[in-house]
């Protein structure tokens, strides 16, 4: 019996052909960017911690065009299969680094093992995963790495000081990559999503969740929109886009 293959994308998709490595694929953001990719014709390895219904659907759909790579991103095995699977599509273009988790509590409440767990899943996994991209990256002579940080990083937020900080590092991480390997037309760009209908941002407790949308001049928003932002960060017509922070937050109060 011949197994149904992926839908064919629309003709001319920016996307067509491109492989894209994305962690947190799972659910939330990372879920909805793995079926926009998808949809734009990108041949897509994505990575998630514990089960997901949503992937398995999308590995039903496009059984030639995603790869799910279980696996802690933050350790190097992990890390490293993640490189191996693209490069069986043969090569590696685009990196989105989406894996995060949050402890989120009072600074002087928070044990000091909830603030290394989400540096080590935020910064580490983002370093990681870098490491052995950029390695297959410079073979190429091409690459393009997107960061999914959020506005804490560059707000600050009660209670978020473990995640805020672990965001902010990635911006660092970002530019200093872009610096690195500028040579081997290697860019970065880092995304900064407001709070979000999904994912960690429907998790906010419900008054700071208020708080956060209230700040927002468009309000609460669209994690659809936001996968789309990252399916163009991750074309060919963003590769002039290098070593910035792109706020996606629908402006903010002060």
């Amino acid at each position: 019996m011949t197994l149904p293959t992926s839908p064919a994308p629309p003709p001319a998709t920016p996307l067509t052909g491109r492989v894209v490595l994305l962690t947190g694929a799972g659910r939330g953001l990372g879920l909805l960017t793995a079926q926009t990719l998808l949809e734009q014709g990108a041949m897509v390895v994505a990575n998630h911690r514990s089960p997901s219904e949503g992937l398995q659907r999308l590995a039903g759909t496009y059984r030639d065009r995603l790869r799910l790579v279980p696996g802690d991103v933050a350790t190097d095995d992990t890390a490293a299969l993640l490189t191996s699977e693209a490069r069986r599509f043969g090569r590696l273009d685009v990196l989105v680094h989406n894996a995060a988790i949050t402890r989120d509590q009072p600074l002087v409440r928070m044990p000091v093992e909830d603030w290394d767990e989400v540096q080590r899943v935020n910064l580490r996994g983002a370093f990681l995963t870098t490491k052995y991209a950029v390695k297959s990256m410079m073979r190429a002579r091409y690459g393009r790495i997107i960061y999914i940080s959020s506005i804490t990083a560059l707000t600050g937020n009660a209670g978020q000081a473990a995640y805020a900080s672990s965001k902010a590092g990635l911006h660092g991480l970002a530019m200093t990559v872009s610096q690195e390997y500028a040579s081997y037309n290697i860019r970065t760009a880092t995304l900064a999503p407001g709070i979000l209908d999904t994912g960690l941002g429907a998790a906010v407790a419900a008054p700071q969740r208020r708080r956060m949308t209230d700040r927002s001049l468009l309000g609460l928003g669209e994690a659809a929109q936001t996968a789309e932002t990252i399916a163009f960060l991750a074309s060919p017509a963003a590769d002039y886009i290098n070593a910035t922070v792109i706020r996606s937050d629908g402006g903010m109060r002060y």
